[in-house]
């Protein structure tokens, strides 16, 4: 990733593929919470502790009902597992 490409323009628009074709990425941020407990990585599988660095993915899909536009979901990505990330959403299983 080029240092002028921003984590959301390299992935914005892309599914995953353990979703339909309607989800699709809309951000990709750098977090660290206050909270204990872990999640798994998507793209990796991988423990990741939430109180440490890591990615979060912002995943939406248009949303049926009248009164929103958007259904959003979250994805937790490991710190420094975005290239891990890239192959993944490029997965075609």
């Amino acid at each position: 990733m080029s240092d002028t490409e921003s984590r959301t323009t390299r992935f914005r628009g892309r599914s995953p593929p353990d979703r339909d074709d309607e989800w699709e990425v809309s951000t990709v941020a750098r977090r660290g919470t206050n909270s204990s407990g872990s999640a798994v990585c998507a793209a990796t599988g991988a423990n990741v502790p939430l109180d440490e660095a890591h990615s979060l993915v912002k995943l939406r899909k248009p949303a049926l009902g009248v009164l929103r536009d958007y259904e959003y979901d979250d994805l937790i990505i490991a710190d420094g597992a975005l290239d891990e990330l890239d192959d993944w959403l490029e997965d075609e299983e």
